[in-house]
């Protein structure tokens, strides 16, 4: 049988690691799909309601999402129209798939993440570049 140190190496570093450089992770994204991406940037306490609908009627606080979709809030997607049908279609597939508990659930995490996205969306806007302003300033030389 190999030992651990023998599968990693001399060095005790796996494969894929530089063993004499430090790395820094300087950022960490996830790649999410469609439906997910589809998901708008609502205000916190539409998000809270919408989180509330979807806990109570599964499928129901998705509805009203895709509408919130034609009515400004904006997606990952960019196109408003997409994202209406693929939050519709995520309705429609939650009410249908509640039958089977997996809708209610899924309706659920759903409303979570109505939450997140909310909540990001509020502290990236807590941290926007202040725009820069020119002043002008007097000349303090007596002519």
């Amino acid at each position: 049988m190999v030992g651990r140190s023998e599968r990693l190496g001399s060095s005790g570093h796996g494969r894929g690691s530089v063993p004499d450089e430090d790395v820094e992770i300087i950022e960490v994204s996830e790649k999410h799909g469609p439906l997910y991406n589809a998901i708008p940037r609502m205000p916190l306490p539409l998000a809270v309601v919408l989180c509330i609908f979807n806990i109570v009627i599964p499928g129901l606080g998705t509805f009203f999402t895709s509408w919130a979709c034609l009515c400004g809030c904006k997606t990952k997607l960019g196109s408003p129209a997409k994202a209406f049908g693929l939050n519709l279609l995520s309705a429609i597939l939650q009410m249908l798939s509640f039958v089977l508990i997996v809708g209610w659930v899924w309706s659920i995490i759903w409303g979570m993440n109505f939450l997140q996205i909310s909540i990001a969306k509020r502290d990236q806007s807590d941290h926007e570049p202040v725009k820069p302003y020119y002043v002008r300033r007097q000349s303090s030389v007596v002519e």
